[in-house]
């Protein structure tokens, strides 16, 4: 079987503790969220901030590589580097325990396409041609709680860059009070801050 392969634009940002009420309200905006939970296992390196490699609920695997950084415009106070990811998941690997971290995480996520020139929310990518994946998540690793958001947009390669800078417009700036994220980046580059931070403290 050949594996699946596909192109997103991406933002995170990552903040130590617990989520925020005015955070959470500012992404789903009353809708209600599609909830998932579960644990991944990720390759984590300090040096790999480029490529990720996790076991998806300990099943499929699933390789993301970084391919560009578009420039985009986002207010101030949420000044982060968009990327570009190509992804293939269905990978016949297997990642053994010395070189990975297991990752728990709760995802809400609010799922939108965009079609006719208006934004219309579903219920999964799959029943979407272009849109855009809104999610919060709380996530524990290695005894430490996070929490993360992810405007992620999907369609065809030419699409990603514009839907996502339309998706920043739609939310608008986060709301005011919300702390200054720890990291902006997706999780290879977190997994690689905590391995480095980790090496730093043996």
């Amino acid at each position: 079987m050949v594996p699946a392969m596909w192109r997103t634009a991406e933002l995170r940002w990552w903040w130590r503790g617990e989520r925020t009420r005015p955070l959470t309200e500012w992404l789903l905006q009353g809708a209600e969220p599609l909830v998932d939970r579960r644990t991944d296992l990720y390759l984590a390196h300090a040096e790999a901030t480029d490529i990720g490699i996790k076991q998806r609920g300990y099943g499929a695997t699933e390789v993301k590589v970084l391919v560009d950084l578009p420039d985009l415009s986002l207010p101030p106070q949420m000044g982060c580097q968009a990327e570009i990811w190509v992804k293939s998941s269905g990978l016949p690997l297997s990642l053994t325990t010395g070189t990975t971290l297991p990752v728990g995480k709760t995802r809400f996520r609010r799922l939108l396409e965009f079609a006719g020139g208006v934004w219309h929310g579903i219920d999964s990518e799959e029943a979407a041609e272009e849109g855009v994946g809104l999610e919060i998540s709380d996530v524990e690793c290695a005894g430490s709680a996070w929490h993360t958001v992810c405007m992620e947009a999907f369609g065809p390669a030419d699409r990603i860059e514009p839907l996502l800078q339309a998706a920043i417009t739609l939310l608008g700036p986060w709301p005011s009070g919300t702390s200054e994220p720890w990291l902006c980046g997706g999780y290879p580059l977190w997994l690689s801050r905590l391995s480095s931070h980790a090496a730093a403290a043996e």
